[in-house]
């Protein structure tokens, strides 16, 4: 199966800042946005990549979250959904599954990998408990599926 051939535009760049701020950084093929939160004293840095190889699996986009908790890849972006006020869900989509990270400008990170697509269209009320919340999140990014 090759990757995604989706590739994050300057519109998409200034769709995606309307929300975590401005970028920080650019050149041409990669943005990245420094977050931080001083209620909390959390930081992390996110960064959007285009025309990455993927070895023989093809190129595609790749979102990158760095933490003091961790380092966080999403690997053949697919799309992202702008979730207002504060946040943005990238979604990868290959074929039956779904991963997902959601990045909020009040350094939100969490990510949601591999999801089975069937689990969104699923009632809420028959999931375990223990996916209630990938499920939830992912349903929002249904629209760029």
């Amino acid at each position: 199966m090759t990757m995604t051939d989706f590739t994050f535009t300057a519109s998409d760049i200034e769709k995606i800042s309307s929300v975590l701020g401005n970028a920080s950084g650019n050149d041409g093929n990669a943005w990245t946005w420094k977050l931080s939160n001083p209620q909390t004293r959390q930081a992390q840095v996110v960064s959007l990549h285009n025309n990455i190889s993927f070895g023989p699996n093809g190129t595609g986009s790749l979102v990158v979250v760095q933490t003091i908790h961790g380092y966080f890849e999403l690997h053949s972006c697919s799309g992202y959904v702008l979730f207002e006020p504060d946040e943005v869900i990238f979604v990868s989509a290959m074929g039956d599954f779904l991963s997902g990270m959601v990045v909020g400008r009040q350094c939100v990170c969490s990510m949601f990998a591999p999801i089975r697509r069937k689990t969104l269209s699923m009632d809420l009320t028959e999931l375990d408990p223990a996916i209630l919340m990938s499920a939830m999140q992912l349903s929002l990014a249904e629209a760029v599926l």
